[in-house]
């Protein structure tokens, strides 16, 4: 939204190799001589059916091999979904905000696991307490592989978050069990937040097939490959390889726009599905021209095809794997620079993944500081010094804050530790903006341009951290520790 280092995994999982056909179909994904992940991966067979109102029938297949060096002792999934139960104790809203993500009385949803297979063999899944883990009883030693199969059903709420029905719109996202990360010897189970991104993952590749009413357009993360129609229903292929997560949004009411974008991998098809946007050839293309400039300065985006869905989302955006989602609440420049802020992540969070929820400002610091750089590449300069001083009046709002409210000014924050999505926004967005402003003014604009080109070529479809945008900097001729660590900490002199 608007690596711990490279050795993260202490047992890393990849993909069992696919049929040559699927593997053909997803060489066509990708634009030119984009960077590739540096291992084989996990990867995702989703079968969805979607009957036109609140439910959902999933199969989901993942398949997996130990390829480290210990044995795996379980699998462990998230069950996003059910943070929209009734009863959760971490709903994935803020509280005093149900009138706003509610369409009025509160309407929930969920997930139920209806079988569980590894290698074909039934297994009895624990679930947590909460109801947002599920842990699979199987030990995997180094070269062993699984092949998990799973039935589940889920009840769409009626909500304007990431997973739920709206008025003329319909978001799935967070929607399947997701693969936790393993790191240092254990499975990351961190617990849904009420605000920010509480999503860990790794890239991963999807097949889907959709089925869904024939009235309904369907935007997503990856490209439909195929399309059929019978009885009234549409079934789409869909493959989405080396992403970093799968979602898609539904309407009758989507109205598609084009473009296409060259850059040194390759061509790049854009794709925007506007629901009340009065410009949308104007929102296209302040995405376009980000996608273009941010592959000749960060790196060449991966992917040939980049969507994004206006729908009725609470919030300004979210990001996902070559997709993203933007509010139709906001218009304007506000939707533009939305829009511009979720192109970034497809740099800061898709191809180059961080843990959102221990450094939720590594990718949204840096995406939401791409929407001001956008307008200095343009050479608008005294438009990015109003951006950064925007961004430096809404930290300092709450930087002025009595200490007795406990206001903490540490950008190196857990998610769980922000006690409003304003305060969340303050430091992950805005202080991110101040960091990297200070690090523009301090290194130059050629050595920062360096370094973020590095960072983003050298942790390609990994985890960063921290360490890895210091490392860059220092790589581009900057010496970035101490800035870094005065933000991280809280001691710059911000006031």
């Amino acid at each position: 939204m608007r690596r711990a280092g490279k050795a993260v995994a202490a047992v890393t999982f990849t993909a069992v190799l696919l049929t040559a056909v699927a593997a053909a179909a997803c060489a066509l994904l990708f634009a030119g001589d984009a960077p590739a992940p540096s291992s084989a991966l996990p990867v995702y067979d989703l079968d969805i059916v979607y009957d036109g109102d609140r439910s959902v029938t999933l199969r989901e297949d993942i398949y997996l091999v130990n390829d480290g060096s210990e044995t795996s002792e379980d699998i462990a999934l998230h069950l996003y979904a059910n943070a929209f139960s009734e009863g959760n104790p971490s709903p994935p809203y803020a509280s005093g905000e149900e009138d706003d993500f509610f369409f009025g009385e509160p309407s929930f949803g969920d997930i139920r696991i209806s079988s569980v297979k590894i290698n074909g063999k039934t297994v009895d899944p624990v679930i947590s307490e909460d109801e947002q883990l599920l842990t699979l009883p199987v030990s995997l030693d180094p070269g062993e592989s699984a092949d998990i199969e799973l039935v589940c059903s889920l009840t769409l709420p009626r909500c304007r978050g990431r997973m739920g029905v709206k008025s003329r719109s319909i978001d799935l996202a967070g929607f399947y069990p997701v693969l936790c990360v393993r790191e240092n010897g254990r499975w990351r189970t961190d617990a849904y937040t009420p605000f920010g991104d509480p999503f860990y993952s790794e890239i991963s590749s999807f097949y889907v097939t959709l089925t869904a009413p024939a009235d309904l357009a369907v935007a997503c993360s990856g490209k439909a490959l195929s399309r059929s129609v019978r009885d009234g229903f549409a079934v789409t292929t869909i493959a989405a390889e080396r992403v970093r997560d799968f979602a898609l949004s539904l309407s009758r009411d989507f109205r598609l726009s084009r473009a296409k974008v060259r850059t040194g991998g390759g061509t790049v098809e854009i794709n925007y599905h506007s629901l009340s946007d009065p410009a949308p050839e104007s929102t296209l293309a302040a995405i376009t021209y980000a996608v273009e400039e941010f592959s000749r300065v960060f790196g060449d985006y991966p992917y040939d095809t980049f969507t994004v869905a206006q729908t009725e989302l609470v919030s300004g955006g979210m990001e996902y794997g070559s997709f993203a989602v933007i509010s139709d609440a906001a218009s304007g420049e506000a939707l533009a620079d939305i829009a511009v802020h979720e192109t970034a992540h497809q740099w800061w969070f898709g191809v180059v993944g961080s843990d959102q929820l221990n450094s939720p400002w590594l990718d949204e610091g840096l995406a939401e500081f791409s929407v001001g750089y956008l307008r200095l590449l343009r050479g608008d300069e005294e438009g990015y010094r109003a951006f950064v001083r925007e961004a430096e009046s809404a930290y300092l709002a709450y930087r002025r804050l009595p200490a007795a409210l406990g206001f903490d000014p540490a950008l190196q924050r857990p998610l769980s530790s922000f006690l409003t999505s304003g305060e969340y926004a303050a430091v992950a967005y805005a202080k991110g903006v101040l960091l990297m402003d200070a690090l523009l003014s301090l290194a130059g604009e050629e050595r920062f341009s360096d370094a973020l080109a590095r960072y983003y070529s050298s942790c390609a479809f990994d985890i960063a951290s921290p360490s890895d945008l210091i490392v860059a900097f220092k790589e581009a001729g900057f010496d970035a520790e101490g800035v870094i660590a005065s933000f991280s900490r809280g001691t710059d002199v911000i006031a």
